[in-house]
């Protein structure tokens, strides 16, 4: 399958990922790119610390705001995600994090024994997993949204990817617990308001946390539907990507999420008065039967290597059409 009939599919969310430095960003932008020019509305989401989207297009996507995308055809959309903001915007629906050591005092009383695994799941993502999760609460906010025909999501490296994969399990039993929680504690104030006859605002938090909670099942459906969603693996053609690239798909797999794409980018060409050139150009193919022989000769899309940076409208234009 090209990557034309990608861009011909009723897809909702597109993830471009791999190995840090094969070229994600410039084939997530393209892409991006060339659905607005067909008529999508189109948001581009960074996921990667690094904030590569502003740089790949030569603009400032960095306030944390949806921003519309000058100099392209259509309606193409960025967002790179500010941690801090987007943090703010969780503590607001989820209320203050809670920690097991502040029950540790409670054991006896009934209904807290099955919350013993809280502290345990809120910290069983590994470090550093903000990101990761920040990222999520985006595809939770779009996954029900039709205010964009497709998101796509230019992913961090594989092993931040691999967190962000791993999430959605994380919350559902997260959020399940803090219900479980909530609802305890909750109850247990209404009765201590109700015997010194106090009243108080009404706590809309275990509300909150059920709309959250749905909207987890709802985006993890999104992403495991393979009409709605797609993997673009990227890679360059040595053995280190690739091995990771196979990582990757294992993991991809366990997750049903469908990856029937794989760009191999920044392939050497030939060039007889170049001895270095040559030798590289001979190591890539090679590479790339491999690569053929893992993943479907037909799944693939080659891209040469350039002689410049993909950087800017102008460049990424040039390279949606050497993708395409």
């Amino acid at each position: 399958m090209t990557l034309t009939e990608l861009l011909e599919m009723d897809l909702k969310f597109i993830l471009v990922g791999g190995k840090g430095g094969v070229g994600k960003t410039s084939v997530a932008s393209s892409l991006a790119i060339s659905l607005a020019k067909n008529g999508k509305r189109v948001l581009i989401i960074s996921t990667d610390p690094a904030h590569s989207v502003s740089d790949s297009f030569d603009l400032d996507f960095s306030s944390g705001e949806i921003e519309k995308v000058k100099g392209v055809k259509g309606e193409l959309y960025a967002l790179e995600i500010n941690p801090e903001k987007a943090g703010d915007e969780i503590s607001k629906v989820i209320g203050k994090p809670m920690d097991s050591s502040d029950f540790s005092n409670l054991t006896n009383i009934p209904g807290l024994s099955e919350l013993q695994g809280l502290g345990q799941d809120m910290q069983s993502l590994p470090q550093p997993g903000m990101d990761e999760a920040l990222s999520f609460a985006k595809i939770l906010e779009y996954a029900d949204d039709d205010s964009y025909d497709t998101i796509i999501l230019d992913t961090a490296p594989t092993g931040h990817t691999l967190r962000l994969l791993n999430i959605p399990e994380f919350l559902d039993s997260f959020l399940g617990r803090m219900l479980k929680m909530r609802s305890f504690l909750s109850n247990a104030m209404t009765m201590m308001k109700s015997l010194f006859g106090a009243k108080g605002e009404k706590d809309n938090t275990i509300e909150n946390l059920e709309i959250m909670k749905e909207k987890v099942l709802i985006a993890r459906d999104q992403l495991m539907d393979q009409d709605r969603t797609q993997f673009v693996k990227v890679m360059i053609p040595t053995m280190m990507s690739i091995f990771e690239t196979e990582r990757l798909v294992e993991e991809l797999d366990s997750h049903s999420i469908a990856h029937e794409f794989v760009v191999v980018n920044m392939i050497n060409p030939d060039n007889p008065d170049c001895q270095y050139c040559s030798h590289r150009h001979k190591e890539h193919l090679k590479n790339i039967k491999y690569i053929e022989s893992v993943f479907g000769k037909d799944n693939i899309t080659s891209v040469d290597a350039f002689d410049r940076e993909i950087r800017g409208i102008k460049m990424l234009k040039f390279f949606a059409d050497k993708l395409l």
